[in-house]
């Protein structure tokens, strides 16, 4: 990137966004994804499938919820009904964030 001499349009910053497989680009903007958080995502389920078992529910935590002390962000799986985030999609008070594209 920035080299003139190898110039396929990664000079310019729209450029540079499709180049990194970390960037997802949303109708209102760039929404980044954590790496760190993909990193443990995919240990966890790694480490599951070399066990020969499912992931666990709770086994594993992003880093925006574990440092989000009031529990005001959940991931999991809502096709697992004894999980906490389908216990918790049935409250009144839940909202979806970015509900248009299916989270």
């Amino acid at each position: 990137a920035k080299n003139e001499e190898f110039d396929y349009h990664m000079n310019n910053d729209l450029g540079r966004m499709v180049l990194n497989p970390d960037v997802t680009v949303r109708s209102r903007g760039v929404m980044e994804k954590c790496s760190f958080c993909i990193q443990r995502t995919q240990k966890t389920i790694l480490d599951a499938k070399r066990e020969g078992r499912p992931v666990v529910d709770g086994e594993f935590q992003t880093a925006c919820s574990a440092a989000c002390d009031k529990g005001a962000i959940v991931f999991g799986d809502v096709n697992d009904e004894t999980s906490r985030i389908a216990a918790l999609s049935e409250d009144d008070r839940m909202y979806h964030a970015l509900e248009y594209v299916g989270t």
